[in-house]
């Protein structure tokens, strides 16, 4: 069997897990009151689409940030790059190493390969970093505010703090050299790796004031997914006014969720049984969590839907880049 029909049948298994997982999370929810909770929503749909796009954009802006001054990349060819490349991580299981190649091919004209793989490893470290930040605010949230058992809290502590050793150290792994030259006699591929590797560290030493805008414009991605939580807890919580903490609780679920599950196409039921399953600790009912995570599908699949048509009306020209 080659790698393609494995990875087809891989992602089929994927996607019929998650879809019986998704009916069984839904059906112990209760289908009329998550329908229920999606009718208060209503036109808000149209915010949280919004607010999808906008996280889009600052991911876009990230990118070109991350590229040399005097690059071609205008942030049109970023966004639409962007947003194809996640369009294709999240149908297929493959994740980052489906999405990267994506925005690498669709930017081919305008970045050489090389300067497209170095600004996206960087521009993904610094992601990583904002997602690390953000595991450590939210599993402290979850400590300081409820009640969890023996087993769990052990394991959010340690999530805690291994977020914040990697927090310290992740600044070091990127402005270190660690001999990646001595690769180059090894294997083509490890020589590329290295070359890349460099590209990154040089640019982390020349231009840090660029990588601290990348940074602070990745907290703020997370701050419109929390504010995105909030609202929506807003409209399905009816009566209850939801807290900040809940909403950043919820969010640092889903960016974990995001790591692990993304072998998962959209993550189909793996989003709805996890906030089904950590509600009730935040003093949420479990038909909110779910719905929740019904409601914040719509956002990723339009924007997967204009990534899919963005790839689709792509020119395919070619020229020199390399």
């Amino acid at each position: 069997m080659t790698f393609r029909p494995r990875t087809r049948a891989f992602s089929l298994i994927a996607a019929v897990l998650g879809l019986a997982l998704f009916v069984y999370a839904v059906r112990r929810a209760g289908v009329a009151e998550i329908l229920d909770g999606i009718r208060r929503v209503g036109w808000g749909l149209v915010l949280i689409i919004a607010l999808g796009g906008a996280r889009f954009l600052l991911r876009a802006q990230c990118w070109r940030l991350c590229v040399r001054r005097d690059a071609e990349l205008t942030f049109s060819h970023a966004f639409s790059a962007f947003l194809a490349g996640d369009a294709v991580g999240s149908v297929t299981p493959l994740g980052l190493l489906a999405s990267e190649p994506t925005k690498i091919f669709l930017t081919r004209h305008h970045l050489a390969t090389r300067e497209s793989v170095a600004s996206l490893t960087l521009e993904n470290l610094l992601y990583s970093a904002s997602v690390i930040a953000m595991i450590a605010l939210g599993g402290g949230l979850l400590l300081a505010t409820a009640t969890l058992p023996v087993a769990l809290r052990q394991a959010v502590l340690a999530a805690v703090a291994v977020a914040l050793v990697a927090l310290l150290v992740l600044p070091l792994v990127m402005r270190t050299r660690t001999g990646g030259g001595a690769l180059v006699g090894l294997t083509t591929r490890l020589a590329a790796l290295a070359a890349v590797a460099d590209e990154v560290r040089r640019f982390t030493r020349e231009d840090p004031g660029r990588l601290l805008q990348v940074f602070a414009l990745d907290l703020i991605y997370h701050a419109l997914a929390v504010l995105e939580v909030f609202v929506t807890l807003g409209w399905l919580m009816g009566d209850r006014a939801p807290t900040l903490a809940m909403a950043i609780v919820f969010e640092t679920l889903n960016r974990v969720a995001t790591v692990v599950f993304k072998f998962v196409p959209f993550r189909v039921g793996v989003d709805e049984a996890l906030t089904g399953a950590l509600a009730p600790l935040v003093a949420v009912d479990p038909v909110s969590g779910v719905a929740l995570a019904v409601v914040r599908k719509v956002p990723r699949l339009f924007w997967a839907g204009v990534g899919l048509v963005t790839i689709a009306f792509h020119p395919a020209k070619t020229n020199g880049s390399t």
